[in-house]
């Protein structure tokens, strides 16, 4: 059953909400400045996404095209990101849902596309990388 595996955040949550934070921060800011290096931290080598279209990307390479292609359609746009829930599955697995929001890069209004990915990520030293999960 779910609910034995899934163990309780314990006293550890404040750290474990701040590496969360952490890593979206690491995420927009890789997007938003189109920082591929920085944003190829942000996942584990053999990540597995799947996009809005239910099309399956396998990798950073590979992930990064798809998001290279999708932001040269929309290059008057930044991500800004929200962390919305976090649930730990075991000492190094985490569920993190965020929200997504699309904003003019003047931050004058939101475009008005948003989203809730909901990425698995691990912890791998002291910095958290995402390894599966959804996106746009």
């Amino acid at each position: 059953m779910l609910e034995h595996a899934v163990y309780a955040i314990g006293a550890a949550c404040r750290s474990e909400q701040d590496c969360a934070q952490q890593l979206l921060t690491r995420l927009q800011c890789a997007i938003n400045q189109r920082n591929w290096a920085l944003f190829g931290e942000c996942f584990t080598e053999n990540v597995l996404l799947v996009n809005l279209l239910g099309q399956r990307l396998s990798g950073r390479a590979e992930l990064k095209v798809y998001l290279q292609q999708l932001l040269e359609l929309h290059q008057d746009r930044v991500w800004a990101y929200q962390l919305l829930h976090l649930q730990q599955l075991d000492f190094d697995t985490f569920l993190i849902n965020a929200q997504q929001l699309w904003q003019h890069k003047e931050g004058q209004h939101k475009v008005g596309l948003c989203s809730t990915p909901l990425y698995v990520v691990k912890r791998q030293g002291n910095q958290w990388q995402i390894c599966a999960g959804n996106m746009l």
